[in-house]
């Protein structure tokens, strides 16, 4: 398969205008050649560019501008059905196309302030700007329909492409129209559908290119195919922290194929940034592969060589009595250390999770080149920011010097918003002066660096003579997330790490008893940690939601019933909880051997509860089933939120069961899926999933919402099948 190099049309958007709809403030950019053009001069045959997301040509060919990352997850399919519902074309025909300028202010990400996507925010923010620009471009069109006709604007209607004049049927493609609509002003005002028209928002059940992808025709990062390119591997420390002492090339030199083998300097500077190592060019990426196989590397010692991840719980454990350690409040309500000593029972746990590594199907795999004073990438660029900053900090390019050809990546899972390949790509690109494509193995990823961190959760609750919860404490104890790619990120008043906080906070936690103390405890291991899907949601939902079973199992209470008592003012949530537990059979007889445990968790704006079915038969314990009741808002498209849901209860299984990264002596031990298990067809179990519009007006993230709560839901259930608590994952089936 071969993927040539992308045409890019144009890269700047010249003029600006702010129109301001509805309370909702829009920026449209139109090029200078139109926006300097005389209105009333004759139309011109080139390409309507109403504003940053819409092109329409003389032909009538419809592209959509996503200026989002899609690492399968349907995001591409999403945000196209937002702008072609209001500009009434088919979001399954149109083409989707990535931004002619990825680093446009409007492509910015709202909230972050850098060119990004992640954390289950693609859809909810960008939901009503994208709607409003298919408007506005459905508007222009239905102007230059209603001037050539000589007939007002509010006598026509658009349907498939086409502006239709109700009373004489009259009829024109959108192609037939770019050249009157390029000259006309856009609209102060625009109207957007009432829902109950909507054709296509809530009501895709398919993604964009699912038969390509199923027949095998879909092309990814790893299929770019260049003139005179190289394929790169790079041999880095195995110890972590280590660095190059000296190279002997010699015999990796004389593989057929081998061109180059090229010191990669690590950027210590960089937060995030790679760490040193040697890299094998070659014209495939077996040669390559086999010339690294060949080099003689001697390594420095490290300062890492004797971190052992078995010895971190203790470490972590001895961080809660450091009056050093950087503590930070996540919530706090009342007084629990008042309740302690009155209270009726007291219970403490410590929940623990090792590291894990996130695995996407496709390896990382970028292309660079480096020709005309300018770079160029071919991928899954999932943060552009970064792409631009090893362009800017390694090649000391401007940012018009830097050219994204975007392609939907084989998964990410956290793992393609690290940068430290970016770096790597950038420098071989430059050193190499043809096009370079680095290409992770299955060990690469296993072995790099930006896994998920190992936590600690330390819980105590207070139950009164009646069984009610009168106060709860958690001290969550990791690294911090994002210090690593954000300077000064504890310089804010608050020192607050929110992505290391998730679920703990005021606005995502569930319960409201009436003391109530949640910290989060930094400790630092000096093992580089990095995003992850579902990121801190995982650990500490998981400490939540097995305390809670706790608790409730202490109190002599239903844990559903134990949970919703301590819920207030969250109708949302208490609906999911119970309609959940209902399809799972909560409170029904159930057979001999087998067990019901619950969790729940909010999260981006989402709420979701998850029933897990556990049997025991000839000593034998098995995951029967996963019942999911999801409340995301508006589900612009079912049928790809179903598809993230069911993932994301699969990506929980394996953090219930399998997922388990270990570190000896400074030395990523697992290398590939023999001794790094992951969840397997056979392990999935029968799933029911249930999507409930909460919010008919407004869609919720759902990328990252179905994982966190299934790990304490299959915990809470073997508890109720064996009798034995399990505070650590992975869970033992026996």
């Amino acid at each position: 398969m071969t993927i040539s190099p992308m045409d890019v049309s144009r890269r700047v958007f010249l003029k600006q205008s702010a129109t301001v709809t509805c309370g909702l403030a829009i920026a449209f950019y139109l090029p200078s050649s139109l926006a300097a053009t005389d209105p009333q001069a004759p139309a011109t045959a080139g390409e309507f560019e109403p504003n940053a997301w819409v092109r329409i040509l003389p032909d009538g060919t419809v592209k959509l501008v996503v200026h989002k990352h899609d690492s399968g997850t349907g995001t591409h399919t999403a945000l196209a059905a937002c702008v072609a519902e209001e500009l009434d074309v088919n979001p399954m025909t149109v083409q989707v196309i990535s931004p002619e300028d990825p680093f446009f202010e409007t492509y910015i990400h709202p909230v972050w302030k850098v060119f990004s996507t992640g954390g289950s925010t693609s859809v909810s923010l960008e939901y009503d700007r994208l709607r409003m620009a298919g408007a506005t471009a459905r508007a222009l069109l239905i102007a230059a329909a209603a001037k050539q006709w000589k007939v007002s604007p509010d006598s026509c209607i658009t349907e498939e492409g086409r502006v239709v004049h109700g009373a004489s049927k009259r009829s024109l493609g959108y192609g037939e129209l770019v050249g009157v609509a390029a000259h006309l002003p856009a609209s102060a005002k625009v109207s957007l559908k009432d829902p109950a028209q909507f054709k296509y928002i809530g009501k895709l059940r398919h993604k964009r290119d699912a038969q390509a992808k199923v027949c095998g025709r879909f092309k990814y990062s790893i299929d770019v195919v260049l003139p005179d390119m190289l394929v790169a591997v790079i041999q880095r420390a195995p110890v972590l922290g280590a660095s190059v002492v000296s190279v002997d090339s010699a015999a990796a030199l004389q593989v057929p194929g081998v061109h180059k083998v090229i010191k990669v300097p690590g950027r210590p500077d960089v937060l995030g940034g790679n760490v040193e190592g040697v890299a094998v060019l070659a014209r495939s990426y077996w040669a390559a592969h086999q010339g690294r196989e060949l080099l003689k590397v001697q390594w420095s010692d490290s300062p890492l060589a004797g971190f052992d991840s078995d010895e971190l719980a203790k470490a972590q454990a001895a961080a809660l009595d450091d009056n050093g350690a950087q503590r930070v409040s996540a919530m706090a309500v009342g007084d629990v250390n008042a309740q302690w000593p009155g209270a009726a029972k007291l219970l403490e746990a410590d929940y623990r999770m090792p590291y894990k590594v996130q695995n996407p199907l496709e390896p990382i795999c970028i292309t660079a080149q480096v020709k005309d004073n300018a770079i160029t990438y071919w991928g899954g660029v999932q943060v552009p920011s970064s792409a631009l900053e090893a362009a800017q900090v390694i090649c000391k390019f401007t940012k018009d010097k830097v050219i994204i050809n975007e392609l939907v990546s084989g998964g990410s899972f956290g793992a393609r918003e690290a940068k430290y390949w970016l770096f790597e790509v950038a420098y071989l690109a430059q050193q190499a002066r043809v096009p370079v494509k680095l290409m992770n193995s299955r060990e690469d990823e296993m072995r790099s660096l930006f896994m998920h961190p190992a936590t600690l959760h330390r819980a105590k609750g207070a139950l009164d003579a009646q069984g009610r919860l009168t106060a709860m404490q958690l001290d969550a104890v990791s690294p911090a997330s994002p210090e690593q790619w954000e300077p000064g990120y504890f310089e804010r008043p608050d020192k607050m790490d929110y992505s290391t906080t998730e679920a703990i906070t005021a606005w995502d936690f569930a319960y409201r008893p009436a003391n109530l103390d949640l910290t989060w405890v930094r400790h630092e291991s000096q093992v580089p940690s990095g995003w992850y899907r579902s990121v801190s949601f995982i650990p500490n939902v998981f400490a939540v939601e097995s305390f809670m079973d706790e608790l409730a199992h202490a109190a002599g209470q239903d844990p559903l019933a134990f949970r919703l008592a301590n819920m207030q003012d969250r109708s949302r949530h208490v609906a999911v909880l119970k309609s959940a537990a209902e399809r799972a059979g909560w409170g029904q007889p159930l057979p001999e051997g087998t067990a019901l445990g619950i969790a729940t968790n909010q999260g981006y704006t989402s709420f979701i509860a998850v029933v897990a079915r556990l049997s025991k038969k000839d000593g034998v314990i098995k995951v029967d089933k996963l019942t999911c009741v999801v409340d995301c808002g508006l589900t612009v498209s079912p049928g790809g939120v179903e598809e993230q849901i069911y993932g994301g209860l699969m990506w929980g299984l394996g953090h219930a069961l399998f997922d388990r990264m270990d570190i000896k002596q400074g030395r990523v031990v697992q290398s590939n899926f023999h001794d790094y298990r992951v969840t397997r067809m056979s392990d999935m179990p029968a799933v029911d999933i249930l999507l409930v519009d909460g919010d008919p007006a407004k869609p919720g993230g759902v990328g990252e919402l179905g994982s966190p709560s299934v790990a304490p839901a299959i915990a809470n259930a073997l508890f109720s099948l064996t009798g034995v608590r399990q505070r650590s994952t992975p869970l033992n089936l026996g």
